[in-house]
This record gives C-alpha cells, sequence and structure tokens, in this order.
C-alpha cells in the first residue's frame, strides 16, 4: 500500500483520539490484574528512613533505602515487599537492625492490590 494513502487513511479516521484514550487508561490497570504489594505512607507525617526488600529470606537481599518519607508516598512491587523503618520514625540513628525493627511483609494477592500501611 502507498505509504500517501495510509497516511490520508490514518488523518480521516476518527477513533483514533478514542483508541489512544483507551490504551492510555488501560495500562496502569494490567500489572494490577495479577496482583501487586504496595507500601503505603498514610499514618506518619515524615518518616527519615525505610528500607524496602522484596524478599528478607534472601541473606544478600538487595535493599532499597528511602529517606525523608512523606505522608502519602507509596511504592508497589510485583510479588513480595517487605519493609522496615527506623524504630523512631524522626531519629535515623534509632535503629534499623533486624532486632531492634522487625520486617513486615505482604504477598501479592491472585489479583487486585494489597495495601501495606507504612505504621
Amino acid at each position: 500500500m502507498n505509504a500517501r494513502r495510509v497516511v490520508a487513511m490514518l488523518k480521516n479516521c476518527k477513533c483514533l483520539p478514542g483508541i489512544f484514550a483507551c490504551t492510555l487508561a488501560l495500562s496502569p490497570i494490567s500489572p494490577a490484574a495479577g496482583g501487586e504489594v504496595r507500601l503505603v505512607s498514610d499514618t506518619i507525617d515524615v518518616v527519615c528512613r525505610v528500607e524496602v526488600v522484596t524478599d528478607p529470606d534472601t541473606p544478600n537481599a538487595k535493599v532499597e533505602t528511602y529517606t525523608d518519607v512523606a505522608k502519602g508516598w507509596s511504592i508497589t512491587k510485583p510479588e513480595k515487599l517487605c519493609y522496615r523503618r527506623a524504630s523512631t520514625p524522626d531519629n535515623c540513628e534509632s535503629g534499623m537492625t533486624q532486632w531492634n525493627t522487625q520486617w513486615k511483609c505482604a504477598e501479592k494477592p491472585d489479583s487486585g492490590v494489597v495495601e501495606l500501611s507504612l505504621k
């Protein structure tokens, strides 16, 4: 097919904006269909440090560290999410060891989103 003809057909197609809008609207839904875990900071105004892992049973699990986590912050993982925070939210020296602050975990559901509140 001639390239000019294709361009002309696309210009005349009034359905493209609708298709584009539907694609944008549905794209965030597709990962949640298989289930996700979301950590949400909804109770404390600011936490000086939060550590997140996807598997605390692994001795060398990659720890993601977030600082100055404000209320309204969230992070989502596809399989499992575990977190711990400083024992005292405004004092990062208050302890992040396994003994002071235990990991709190949630695993993905079959569908939808499980929310874990940062407390």
